[in-house]
Formats: C-alpha cells, structure tokens, sequence
C-alpha cells in the first residue's frame, strides 16, 4: 500500500480521462457532459408519471412542460387528512379486554389454533392511518392558440445539479424559456417566463383544487384559495371514503397563493370568471411567486390557526420574496441546494451521445440491448445515484416532515396505500441512504416522527400490551398513529406488527455511528433506543427451554403453511428475534458511549441478550423465516424479513449465515417490486455477489412502457421507479443499495467495492460516508481501484480492506488521507 500526501490524488485523477472521476475538482458543476446530472425531454409531459419533480422538502411540485398550457401539480408536505383526533373517532379496547385477548391469542397458537388466535387479534385492531393529499395545481396559459402551430425547437429538463427546471420552445421562430425552482429559505416557488416574441405573451394565471374550498382571495396580483382537508380517507373495497366534517378540530385549515409581477398590462379577470384568475397581455418577461401553508404545527400535535391566518402568512412571505426579486432568490438556492447536492455524487465511464437524447428514449434504447440496459448505457447508473439523491434532499428537510409513499410528491386522492408511513420496510427504506450518500441532515425529519412516536406509542404500548416503552405498528401518518390498523377484520399478516419501533429507533444509533455528536446520542438516540427496549422486554415471553421470542409473531406480509392453508400468527419471527436483539445491543453499545451502563433497562437487556436465539438455517439450507421453520405460503414473497440481520441490520454473520441467506435469496427470486429488487441489491451486495447485482440492476431499469402484468417493477418515463404503482422508496434506495457495491462500514472493517458490477467497470464516487464518521472517495478503472481519499470528522485508526487484505489506517481530523493501488 502506498500512502499519497493530501492532495496529490487531485493531481492524479486529473492526468485520468474527464470521465473515469467526473467529481474531480478539475471539472465544473457546469461540464454537463462529464455528469450524470440531467433529465431531459423532448416534448411536454403527457401525464403525471411524465412531469418532473421539483422540491424543498416542505413544497413538492411536479413540471409538465406544456406549450399552451403549463401545469404545476403543488403538494405541501404537512397536507395530509385527519388531525390527533382521529385517533379517537372510534373506541379503543379496553386495557383488560386487551391483556386476555393477548393471552388467548397466545395460547392459541401454542396450540395450533390458529383461526381462532387470528380471531383474537383482530379484535385489537383500530381503524387506519390517515391519508395524504393532493394540494391544489396552478395553471398558465401561455401561448395562444393560433400559435401553437408553430413551435420549434422544444425541450424541457431538470438540472439535478441546481434544482432548477426549464421548458423552452420557439414560437413563430421566437424563444419562449419557463425556468421553475424551490427555494428552501425562503418556502417559496419561483417561475420565470420570458420571450422573445415580438407582441409579447398573453398570460392567463388559475388556481385548482381537488380539496374543499372555504374561499377565494383576490387582490392586485395575488390570487389565492382557502382550503379544508378532509376529517378522514378511507379506502374499503376499492370504493374511497373522504369525509370533511364541520368541527374545525378534526381537519387542517390551509392556503395556495400566487403573487407575479410582469412588464404586460395588467387585464381584470375573464368574462366568466372575474376574480379567481391572474391576467396580463403583451408580457415579455413575468415572475410567479407560488406559496402552501396549513394549520399544521408538530408531528403528532393538534393543528393551530384558521385558513385565513394562512393566506396573512403567504401573503407576508411571498411579498418578501417580491422584494428580494427572483434573481437573489434564485441564487440562494443554487446555494443551499448546492450545497446538500455536491456533497457526494457518481459518475460512470459512459456515453456522450447517451447522455444527450431525451431520458425516456434513452431508457427505451438501453433496453432494446441484448446485454442489459446498463451493458448498453451504464451511465443511467449515475444518473439514478444522483437522481435518488436529489429525490430524497427535495423531499425531506429538517423543519419538514418525514418521506412518504412518493416522497413529497402526489396528485391522488385518495393516494395509493395512502401515500402514508408504511414501517414494515417502506418508511426505513426512504432513508437508508441518508448516512452512506452523506445526507445525513434530510434524516432529521424522520428522527422528530420517532420522537413524537414516543408519546403517541408510549400511550398504545400501555394500552394493548400493558407495556413500558412506546410501539409503532405497520401504518403511520404525520399524527404519528400507532395503533395496529384493520378494522377488526385485515388480516394480521400485515395489520398485527407491533416491532416497527424497533426498527426504527435502530436508525438513530446509525446516525450516532456514523458520526454524530453525543449531544444527539443523549438527547435524541438513549430515550427512543431505552423505550423500544423496554417495550421488547415486555413484549417477550419465554419459552419453555428458557429461551425469549416473540407470541403471536408474524413476519411481514408473508405467511407460512399450514394444513394446506396460509397461517399468518406463530413463534418468534426472525425479524422479530432480529430487532429485538439489535436494539438491546444497540442499547447497551450507546450506554457506554454514555457511560451509563448501570441504567436499570440496560441490564435488563444484557441478561435477556443471550437468551435470544440467533438467525438460524432451516429447510432447503436456507434462513428460517420463523423458528419453527414452517414453509412459506409464499416463497417467492417480496418481504426479505427473514434476511433483516444482514441488511440493513448490522448481526455479525459467519459463512454458514451467510451462505444460507444466499440460498434464501435463490429461492425467492429475482423478480419482484421496485423496492423489493432494492433491498436484494443490497443483500446480494453485502454477500459480495457482484453477478447477482448486475442481473438486478437489469431488472430494476426496465422501462415500464412495458405491461409486464404483477408486480413487476421498472422505471417510468421520469425515472421514478415502479413497485407498481409509483413508490418513490424504490428511487431512495436504490441509492444505498449501490453505496453498498461501493463501500461497506458495517463491521469491524471499511471494506472498498466489495460487490462491483461489472456494467460499472470504470467510475468513481465522491463524497460517501462511512462508519464511523469518514468521507470515502473512489476511483476505479477496468473492475480495479486505483485510488482512494478518506477524510475522517475526527482522529481515529481504522481498517480498511484493500484488494482482500486488511490494512490499518490513522487519520486525522478533517486531513485528507489518500491511499493509491497503481
């Protein structure tokens, strides 16, 4: 191993091609060419999965590109249906009914009775999550008709790089530029339209909404729409519910408002219309100030203010914003955006020529390639890496709420599966890359939706289970619900799931691994991580041979067989072992960090630590999906469960687990949803099976013009991945997925591309985060590293494994650290 002096690998990487380190600071963030940083697109966008999104984390908005008629779907992260109270719009069992139901149930099952420990259960279920919601759309009209004849030139793309997106055409030989982007600070979306056209554009400015409307605002230049959001959604047999009521409790209150200027003459409404629409002829250039507020305050708390205090908001905001002009708006966010995008970033040895047709073309014609698509266009790759990226900085934000279904992006109401906090996988998914792909900040909203987990879990864990701690079932929303779902009736393979807590209070000891303060671990990791432990060890019984697990258990959403017939409650799922055993792990490793290993729960959980069992081999070689090793009803089911310990979990794992999960993995398949192929990239990474990666990332990038019936996942026009439908955990995770072929921290060593496909040959990456606390930088060439640079947030020795042999390396605090494999 050879040590370079900090930066020289610079040097270096610039003697390579532009291509083999498309980061190096020898290339611009404008050398659009030498980045995978674009979609683009030749024509407007025909429908919803076709618009491009733009956001902030607090105000989503989907682009269609229109020549005519541009449409500008809005969303705000914090519209969602319900308030706290929805919790309440059914009775709750009582504690003791709870308690016998919980014991009967038990017995059950340990008696083969499964229909009726199924009976039981149900009778714990509430009603469901709450939904959320379509915002309202603006509408411009923006070239007459006698002109729409005579475009040219059209093109439409979003600059990753920037935020920023830009539809231009010619009319009648004359430019016509639309230029859209978020600013985060202040929340407001900036549209620019300018031309060149000699009598100027006759502009026609309207507000829609699919939610009710408690009233229009209209004054010179601003048009606005009061909104009320519905009390309840509900979707029962296909057949949607959405219920407004008149109490002003139940439901936010909110605004859209739009502000312009122009230098057209200003026209007083429409003859039909005269209030409700922005109108100015003969303009040449014109600046839309776009703004969405709510009632809502807090995750989990009680909405505060009336839709007429949130059109003084906006009017205060968006007036400011008018005063700082879209110029210097503009330019704060280049900057703020910036700075979260060029943090780290990919890029593949590709193709010039790919990397200029239009997105959706260029996705047809990888596919129509014998090899693959990435054999054919690896370079979609990086720009899937990049594009997760700026998906999940646009979609969550601290001061916003946590990632849904599709991020912070919808125009359904209802929404598919609601668009909620799905915690059996889906809501942990959207954030596996936060750490790894260095946007460690954009996590902050899903460490408020534990917190406020806390208080809404903690009341559900005394009541259902009697239990100390807090517990989250499978479905969630922004009011933090935490009460299993159902109806009395949904089946418990999905409904009954009281350990999602776990899972997601294991994030915040990722975050204190890779690097964040003790004030975090104090304040924000030891209450949530000593809560779910303290729920686990209530939850669990112990056996007869003097082991603990889990009564009933289930294994998301699978079942296993049972006299010909699916059985969807047993023993101790190996998920279940597996949180439980990560959490009272992580629990003690963050109290010595905290020195406080005497902590009553602590050592409550260091003495049911060794009576937990271990993931183990079953049938066929492969890992029991429960302990009693039933066969799955479904053995090619989407969920992985059974294969949490070796990913995202952090279980050490010898060869024999390690080759049985590879089995397991063999048996379920290949094919499957979007964020199912995700999470088997990531476990066939962390086998090191870089074969098995490459034959997933041809699936994950089929194109979905393609009806291949079921769920069978791809890629839609604008990129967003399929499960189908649209869920945006497909996009985020892919991301860690590959992160996972380029680095891996999640053991004792820092080990460098481990599971490099081969479509992927020569590249480099920039800017990766690694347990604990180091920024991994990488280049390779023809399959081989050449170079690496680590730069640690402190002074520490690490391990890192080179070419297969494990190396030791000090680093210091914020001093590059450059190791070199010529």
């Amino acid at each position: 191993m050879v040590v370079i002096p900090p930066g020289e690998l610079s040097r270096l990487i610039r003697g390579l091609s532009p291509e083999s380190f498309c980061a190096s600071p020898a290339h611009s963030r404008n050398d659009s060419h030498l980045q995978e940083n674009t979609l683009r697109y030749d024509r407007p966008a025909a429908g919803w999965l076709e618009a491009l999104p733009l956001g902030n984390g607090l105000t989503g908005a989907m682009i269609f590109g229109g020549i005519a008629r541009e449409r500008i779907q809005v969303n705000d992260a914090s519209a969602w249906s319900g308030s706290p109270a929805s919790e309440h719009m059914a009775p709750q069992i009582e504690p003791e009914s709870a308690a016998e139901l919980l014991a009967s149930a038990r017995e059950m099952v340990a008696a083969g009775e499964f229909g009726q420990a199924t009976q039981k259960v149900q009778a714990l279920q509430h009603r469901h999550s709450q939904s959320y919601l379509p915002f309202g759309d603006v509408y411009l009209n923006l070239i007459r008709q006698e002109l729409t004849d005579r475009i040219s030139n059209y093109s439409r793309h979003l600059d990753l790089a920037a935020g920023v997106h830009t539809t231009e055409f010619e009319a009648s030989g004359s430019r016509v530029q639309v230029r859209s982007f978020i600013s985060h600070d202040p929340d407001v979306m900036v549209v620019r339209v300018e031309t060149s056209l000699p009598e100027g554009l006759d502009l026609c400015v309207s507000l829609e909404t699919r939610l009710q409307i408690l009233g229009r605002n209209s004054v010179e230049g601003m048009r606005g729409l009061r909104l009320k959001m519905p009390t309840d959604v509900f979707v029962q047999d296909g057949l949607s519910q959405i219920t407004y009521d008149e109490d002003d409790a139940l439901s936010l209150k909110g605004a859209l408002v739009v502000k312009w200027e122009h230098d057209g003459i200003e026209l007083q409404g429409g003859h039909t219309s005269p209030d409700v629409r922005l109108q100015a002829s003969g303009v040449h250039a014109a600046t839309l100030y776009i703004g969405t507020k709510t009632t809502f305050t807090k995750l989990g708390e009680n909405p505060q203010g009336t839709a007429e205090d949130c059109i003084q908001h906006l009017d205060e905001r968006l007036t400011t914003a008018v005063e700082q002009g879209s110029a210097a708006l503009e330019k704060a966010h280049l900057a703020s955006h910036g700075a979260l995008y060029q943090k780290s970033q990919m890029c593949i040895d590709g193709s010039d020529e790919a990397q200029l047709q239009a997105t959706d073309a260029r996705l047809a014609s990888a596919n129509a390639h014998t090899g693959g698509p990435l054999a054919a266009d690896p370079g979609l790759a990086a720009l899937m890496f990049n594009y997760g990226r700026y998906l999940l900085m646009s979609s969550s934000r601290p001061g916003g709420v946590p990632a849904n279904l599709q991020g912070i992006w919808n125009d359904q109401l209802p929404a598919p599966w609601n668009s909620n906090y799905t915690t059996n996988i889906n809501l942990q998914m959207n954030y596996w890359a936060a750490e790894t792909a260095n946007l460690a900040e954009c996590a902050q909203p899903l460490f408020d939706f534990i917190q406020a987990a806390q208080i809404t879990g903690g009341r559900t864990a005394s009541r259902l289970y009697g239990a100390r701690g807090w517990v989250m079932h499978h479905n969630s929303d922004i009011w933090a619900y935490s009460l299993p779902v159902g109806h009395g009736r949904f089946r418990p393979t999905w409904s009954f799931w009281p350990v999602g807590g776990l899972w997601l209070a294991n994030h915040l000891w990722d975050h204190v691994r890779f690097g964040a303060t003790e004030d975090f671990g104090r304040k924000q990791a030891w209450p949530a991580l000593r809560g779910a432990a303290r729920f686990a060890l209530d939850l669990t019984v112990e056996n007869a041979d003097g082991s603990v697990g889990t009564c009933p258990s289930t294994s998301p959403e699978n079942a296993f067989e049972h006299q010909g017939r699916p059985v969807d409650l047993g023993v101790s799922s190996t998920l279940d072992l597996s949180l439980v055993r990560e959490v009272f792990t992580h629990l003690v490793a963050l109290a010595r960090l905290l020195r406080m290993e005497d902590d009553p729960v602590v050592r409550e959980a260091v003495t049911a630590l060794p009576k937990l069992p271990m993931p183990s081999v079953g049938r066929g070689g492969r890992i029991r999906e429960w302990l009693a090793d039933d066969p799955e009803w479904e053995p090619e089911h989407r969920h992985l469960s059974h294969l949490y310990f070796l990913y995202p979990g952090d279980l050490p794992s010898d060869e024999v687990l390690r080759t049985a999960a590879s089995a397991s993995l063999d048996a379920r398949g290949d094919e499957s949803t979007g964020w199912s192929l995700v999470w088997k990239l990531a476990l066939r990474a962390r086998l090191g099976q870089a074969g098995k990666v490459s034959d997933l990332l041809r699936l994950f990038f089929r194109d979905m013009k393609t009806d291949r019936g079921g769920q069978s996942a791809g890629l839609y026009a604008n990129l967003f991945s399929a499960h189908p439908p649209f869920q945006i955990d497909g996009n985020l995770g892919f991301v860690a997925a590959l992160s996972e072929c380029f680095i891996q921290s999640h053991g004792e060593e820092i080990v460098l591309l481990p599971a490099l496909p081969k479509e992927l040959r020569t590249g480099s990456v920039k800017g990766l985060r690694a347990r604990t606390g180091i920024e991994v930088s990488l280049t390779w060439r023809d399959g081989s590293l050449t170079a690496a640079e680590l730069i640690s947030d402190r002074n520490q020795q690490v391990i890192v494994r080179l070419k297969g042999r494990p190396e030791p390396v000090d680093l210091r605090a914020g001093r590059p650290r450059s190791l070199s494999l010529w």
